[in-house]
């Protein structure tokens, strides 16, 4: 099993996460999901959101400027998929405005911006 990062005290951004995959996925490992996607969320890749019923992942990844998918357990984020449309945005904004993320099981708060409801305040 991969090792974890420590995230420290349980956050606002941890709880939420682990909420939302519990009411779609597993109850009993939102939390061990919760951690691995986080694990994640740095360096090369950065979390936006999570599709299809919570079980696949969106990340940004940097070094190609696209958005990439990964279906997601208690043990870790598999092989991000190629994007499929490599001549879409190439900034993150306008990838999450493209997308109507309003429409995605979760989005990251930091990119809530994108969403009708988070431009409307």
């Amino acid at each position: 099993m991969p090792e974890t990062t420590d995230h420290g005290t349980f956050t606002h951004l941890e709880g939420e996460l682990a909420w939302t995959i519990a009411e779609h996925r597993s109850p009993t490992d939102a939390v061990a999901m919760t951690e691995r996607l986080l694990d994640r969320d740095d360096g090369p890749f950065e979390l936006l959101g999570l599709v299809d019923g919570c079980e696949r992942a969106v990340y940004w990844a940097h070094l190609t400027r696209t958005a990439v998918r990964a279906a997601f357990d208690a043990d870790g984020v598999d092989r991000f998929e190629e994007p499929g449309d490599s001549d879409g945005p190439r900034r993150k904004g306008e990838y999450l405005q493209r997308e109507a993320v309003t429409g995605w099981d979760w989005v990251h708060p930091r990119h809530r911006w994108c969403t009708a409801e988070g431009r409307r305040r």
